[in-house]
């Protein structure tokens, strides 16, 4: 299976260009972010750094496993990967290999498309387990500290946000580090959203954790149409 980045149009607004610098942020999405930027060359890779977007495979391959699990949405393609990686197919990112495609349109969208995520990776989690989603399960973890810091503050006093101060300051070092490349005015605007990036994702990941299954029989049915290419 062959891959590449999915990037932001030079032309699109404003905001979904600040969308494309959390969503090209290591802090925000970890190795995850090959898929909205090219990060280095092209290198036999993993389900966390190809988006079905801009994807290939071999038809047979992907038809031989039944294609993708239809009780999944998203990460579809993210399990589908794993599945041929367990059975020796080789997955290969190429930075050179992209498509340009603009991110969600409003800040409600992109929320939403995060907690989105976040369910879907639980969910994968839930039915397709491997050591490769130990990562996903950071922003729940950082929720539950919120959660708990807001709490237990009045009996610990400001010792409870040592932490919080440490993350907020990493969150400025990647600010940084995305003026470099992403420009000042883009990143100064996207530093409050990495950290909504990791609240949402995690709050999408414990709903995912408790969300019912259903059969890929009982959702409707959507027709699919591989295309067959010549190399």
């Amino acid at each position: 299976m062959l891959g590449g980045p999915n990037l932001c149009p030079a032309d699109a607004p404003l905001l979904e260009q600040v969308f494309a610098v959390v969503l090209s942020s290591w802090l925000a999405f970890g190795p995850s972010r090959a898929r909205y930027d090219s990060v280095g060359v092209a290198r036999e890779s993993g389900e966390k750094e190809l988006i079905l977007c801009n994807m290939m495979a071999r038809r047979a391959d992907v038809l031989e496993l039944g294609g993708f699990d239809e009780s999944l949405y998203p990460n579809e393609e993210n399990a589908l990967m794993d599945e041929l990686q367990k059975r020796g197919a080789k997955l290969i990112y190429d930075p050179e290999f992209f498509v340009e495609r603009r991110p969600r349109p409003t800040l409600y969208a992109f929320c939403k498309m995060l907690f989105t995520y976040g369910r879907g990776r639980a969910e994968q989690f839930r039915l397709h387990p491997t050591p490769g989603s130990a990562l996903n399960f950071v922003p729940p973890l950082f929720v539950v500290y919120l959660e708990a810091s807001l709490v237990t503050a009045r009996w610990l006093g400001p010792v409870v946000f040592a932490p919080l101060g440490l993350y907020l300051l990493t969150v400025v070092v990647q600010t940084l580090v995305s003026m470099a490349s992403k420009g000042v005015v883009r990143s100064l605007l996207a530093m409050p959203l990495v950290v909504a990036s990791h609240i949402f994702y995690g709050l999408g990941f414990w709903r995912g954790l408790f969300t019912t299954l259903k059969p890929a029989g009982q959702k409707p049915a959507v027709e699919v149409q591989l295309e067959t290419i010549s190399l």
